[in-house]
């Protein structure tokens, strides 16, 4: 008998050691603070986000100011080429005219083989007489 007293002590000492009524219950989770823990983790996430998209445009307004600046500079100097190119036609027509050719009858184009024969004698800075140069190029038409 005295026996089975010790093992009920026991079983019910051990039943009664881990059971749940010793277990630590976990405060009562307020709703309110966990909405208020998810809205502020969600916040804190959009500013993070709003943050890397304000480092993103500075960075992209300061490409394309620096693309804008690259653009002007590439005006100017295609604006220096036209006018080269312009005053190269000018002179072209002129040497034309003064070596006889009437350009109101006979077209000058500022294409093709006479006006490349043209810019090549401009190039190499018009060393050659330009009378034989008139008469060699317009008889090749």
């Amino acid at each position: 008998m005295t026996r089975l007293l010790w093992i009920f002590s026991f079983v019910f000492l051990f039943g009664y050691l881990f059971t749940e009524s010793w277990a630590v219950e976990p405060p009562p989770i307020n709703e309110m603070d966990a909405l208020l823990k998810n809205i502020k983790s969600h916040t804190q996430a959009v500013g993070q986000a709003t943050k890397a998209a304000h480092e993103v445009s500075e960075k992209l307004v300061e490409e394309k100011v620096q693309e804008k600046a690259e653009l002007k500079e590439a005006v100017v100097v295609a604006e220096a080429k036209v006018e080269k190119m312009e005053e190269k036609i000018e002179i072209y027509a002129v040497k034309m005219i003064g070596s006889g050719i009437d350009t109101s009858v006979q077209v000058v184009d500022f294409k093709g083989a006479t006006y490349d024969a043209w810019l090549n004698y401009v190039q190499e800075g018009g060393k050659e007489d330009f009378e034989y140069f008139r008469i060699y190029i317009w008889q090749q038409k």
